[in-house]
């Protein structure tokens, strides 16, 4: 009788099927942590991978020989075909410097990013190998309000403030949450444009949230730093009040800056010439 009972309570059936697996949002950094330089972040989810920028660093002091570093994509291998897109959030070389090296490595996946960005990405493919641009998948983003689906990724763009035009904040949607990430930025009181950016409209997305917050100067006290007015109104005195030449250093990649320069001088007469081969590029693809 009791053997009966068990049974009725507890009948014998077959082995009950596992449960599918959910899969998890991974990010993984190769680069840009706690240093200046290297940006690179991978997001996988299931079978998909998504890539944030492929930038070089800079060696220190205490590196001798070496030109440049760019980040270890060893955790890549073997999953390049789960590529389905590189984004690329502006046009600095801490965020696109790797790519003639990276790209090819991984199979020339599809790159994302605005014009001047990508065309600042095909020059330094041409420059290093010849005709390598044409092997670009490239998708423009001609708007902040574009939308593109990367197999599971949903990958939406902000408008940020930067020293370099054409900078994007991008916004990732996964199953599992909402990623936001700004690339590079300035949070500008007083910019010279007149407009400050707002970014309320990001507390809106869908939850829960990740952000992934670049803080290089975060540490710097606002009593400590100089709007975009000020230094804009002290590179115009220095220019105006020099008797002689003016030899302004700066990085190839402040299209911005070098811009409002060319600008100021036509308006008050001077004549620019420009010295640097990647300076003279730049200037030449933002025209």
């Amino acid at each position: 009788m009791e053997q009966s009972i068990n049974q009725i309570i507890q009948p014998k059936t077959s082995k009950p099927k596992t449960a599918a697996k959910t899969p998890n949002l991974r990010i993984i950094p190769l680069g840009g942590m706690e240093e200046v330089g290297r940006n690179m972040t991978v997001f996988e989810y299931d079978k998909d991978i998504i890539i944030l920028d492929m930038g070089i660093q800079f060696p220190e002091e205490d590196m001798p020989g070496i030109d440049y570093i760019i980040p270890s994509i060893s955790y890549l291998k073997g999953k390049e075909k789960n590529i389905r897109a590189v984004i690329f959030t502006h046009g600095h070389l801490d965020h696109i410097g790797a790519a003639p090296l990276l790209l090819p490595k991984l199979g020339y996946p599809p790159i994302v990013g605005r014009d001047l960005t990508i065309a600042m990405i095909k020059k330094r493919l041409e420059d290093f190998e010849k005709n390598s641009a044409k092997r670009l998948d490239v998708i423009q983003v001609k708007s902040v309000d574009d939308r593109f689906n990367f197999g599971k990724f949903r990958v939406g763009f902000f408008d940020v403030e930067h020293s370099i035009v054409d900078a994007v904040g991008v916004i990732i949607g996964t199953p599992q949450g909402t990623i936001i990430h700004p690339g590079d930025w300035t949070m500008e009181k007083d910019p010279a444009s007149g407009r400050p950016l707002t970014y309320h409209h990001l507390a809106q997305l869908p939850r829960p949230k990740i952000l992934m917050l670049e803080s290089l100067g975060a540490t710097e006290t606002s009593a400590n730093m100089t709007s975009e007015k000020e230094m804009y109104a002290n590179l115009e005195k220095l220019i105006t009040e020099a008797k002689g030449k003016v030899i302004i250093g700066t990085f190839a990649s402040q299209i911005k800056r070098i811009g409002y320069i060319l600008e100021y001088a036509k308006k008050i007469g001077k004549k620019v010439a420009l010295d640097g081969y990647s300076m003279k590029i730049n200037v030449e693809i933002a025209r």
